[in-house]
């Protein structure tokens, strides 16, 4: 229950955070930047999750990586509506269907490295995972739509 608590809770929080830097700071700060904070915590979290000796410590650090990633998922949507203008449904709809072929291949994947090499590797390997998805994120720009680049 604590990961849903801490998800539903950082969720709003991205999105607040996320607002009030692209107000004050520009859309690229308050939406990018706030997605590769929050996935870089979440790698963070995940390493040391891995690393606990105690099952309520490693609860409590795991259910802050899922709130870290969720952090970003603010921004994920945000800046759909960003880039999308016209398109931003089909731009949502195409990013949405990109995170649950991510959500398949980690359900499956997650287990399968953990059968093999144990638990501090898959959760490594989620981690890794993440810092990649934060780099990706520098290279997103939100002032860039989609409909006003030339074919």
């Amino acid at each position: 229950m604590l990961p849903f608590i801490a998800m539903a809770i950082c969720s709003s929080l991205g999105g607040l955070l996320s607002d009030a830097l692209a107000k004050s700071k520009g859309p690229r700060v308050g939406r990018s930047f706030v997605a590769v904070f929050g996935m870089m915590l979440a790698a963070v979290f995940l390493i040391v999750g891995s690393r606990a000796g105690n099952i309520n410590v490693a609860v409590v650090v795991l259910a802050g990586g899922a709130g870290a990633l969720y952090l970003s998922q603010s921004s994920f949507w945000s800046v759909t509506a960003d880039i999308g203008g016209k398109s931003s449904g089909s731009v949502s709809g195409f990013m949405n269907m990109g995170n649950q072929f991510g959500a398949m291949i980690t359900a499956s994947l997650t287990p399968w490295i953990a059968s093999r090499f144990g638990w501090t590797s898959a959760f490594l390997v989620a981690a890794s995972l993440s810092v990649l998805g934060a780099l990706a994120w520098l290279l997103v720009d939100p002032r860039k739509r989609l409909d006003t680049i030339a074919p």
